[in-house]
């Protein structure tokens, strides 16, 4: 998948930088889907794929300022989210032993 901005979007990414919250859900709502996606096939529970995509959407929103733009939003977005789902899935507690 190509990701093409316009005009529209490079301003929604500057006025996003800006505290602006409805330019960055401009920005993320095609992204959504794909993303969340990803994060159930990454922990198998859409529960937990919806808290994942969410905290990586909050990790993104407060770390706007980093993005420099070397990559794509799409990429960028993409590595948060796995980032918050492999987090998810370290900090998981280990499924019950079974007695011997």
């Amino acid at each position: 998948m190509g990701e093409v901005f316009s005009p529209a979007a490079d301003g929604d990414l500057a006025r996003a930088r800006d505290g602006d919250e409805a330019a960055f859900t401009r920005l993320v709502r095609p992204l959504r889907p794909e993303l969340h996606a990803h994060c159930y096939r990454m922990l198998g529970s859409v529960h937990d794929a919806d808290d994942a995509l969410q905290d990586a959407l909050l990790r993104a929103w407060r770390g706007l300022a980093r993005f420099e733009g070397r990559s794509s939003l799409r990429s960028w977005m993409y590595a948060t989210s796995v980032r918050r789902c492999c987090s998810s899935r370290c900090s998981a507690s280990p499924p019950p032993r079974s007695p011997r």
